[in-house]
């Protein structure tokens, strides 16, 4: 777990210091992340899902983590845009921030290092049917209200249009049929390159006055991912009937930092980007204890 948070943490500091080198124009940063949603994210989306086996319990876990995550985007949202009057721009990418973990990249070698291969089923559906759908349909719906100020059918229609969700479709279609391995080794490849062109991408757009001007509002959504959302599962597993190992899983799932695609999202409908890569380094940064500390709790 600490050398795939080294790694990330390298990535960053790579992209930091190829914009304080001027070696690529400003607008390269945009130009990966829309590379990123469009292409190299669905490929890794379709490698995760398409595979994997698809047995009748790990269907419990989707209604509750996509209940769950929505409720924390949504009450962040309201807080931050009705009790501190922040601009919808920065509501949105806050809300992102405190609700969408990165449970794919950080979540799945986090797990199989805690649990075993018999961690991923549930992982892979959590993060796919839960932490994804959210993502990419209350926090896709937001994204787009925040950049036209309403909500009309067209909304619906981007979140229908986006490749990740195309990709998704697609993987559950095709669950278990063979791909042509030429085929198969050109997604893995286009999935292979979503992480470092990500963490370079929010390294190229990290500003570390940004980090300090607003390190009061980082920290409390800081605590909402890392603290409050897997808390909220813990409680929540408690009442529903789940196998031990999905509850583990389903609240380390919880407790990831945040997703780097909000980054990418907010960079894609002109939102508060800054604040994004701000919250995804604060909180990868922060994981360092916490993700261990529940990882102890919880006894693996």
């Amino acid at each position: 777990m600490y050398q795939v948070l080294a790694v990330m943490f390298i990535l960053i500091a790579l992209g930091m210091f190829l914009r304080g080198a001027k070696i690529f124009p400003p607008e390269t940063a945009p130009l990966l992340n829309r590379f990123v949603l469009y292409l190299t994210f669905p490929c890794l989306i379709f490698r995760s899902l398409q595979p994997a086996h698809l047995s009748s319990e790990l269907w419990k876990i989707p209604p509750l983590a996509y209940a769950l995550i929505s409720l924390v985007f949504l009450a962040s949202y309201f807080l931050s845009s009705r009790l501190l009057h922040l601009k919808d721009e920065t509501s949105v990418s806050l809300a992102m921030g405190a609700a969408f973990g990165n449970t794919a990249f950080l979540g799945y070698p986090f797990i199989s290092a805690l649990l075993g291969e018999k961690g991923l089923p549930p992982a892979i559906f959590f993060d796919q049917m839960g932490n994804f759908l959210s993502t990419y349909t209350v926090g896709v719906l937001f994204c787009v209200y925040a950049q036209a100020k309403r909500l009309s059918a067209r909304s619906l229609l981007e979140i229908i249009k986006l490749p990740p969700f195309l990709a998704f479709l697609l993987a559950i279609i095709t669950n278990g049929l063979a791909i042509p391995s030429f085929l198969w080794e050109t997604i893995n490849r286009l999935a292979d390159a979503t992480v470092p062109l990500t963490m370079v991408a929010i390294g190229m757009s990290l500003s570390a006055s940004h980090l300090f001007r607003n390190w009061k509002l980082l920290l409390s959504t800081s605590l909402i991912k890392l603290v409050a959302l897997p808390l909220l599962f813990l409680l929540c597993t408690k009442f529903v009937s789940f196998n031990p190992l999905y509850q583990k899983v389903m609240i380390i799932q919880a407790a990831t930092p945040t997703l780097m695609t909000s980054y990418t999202l907010s960079s894609i409908y002109n939102l508060d980007s800054e604040f994004s890569s701000s919250v995804i380094f604060f909180t990868t940064f922060l994981s360092l204890l916490t993700l261990p500390l529940w990882g102890s709790f919880l006894h693996l």
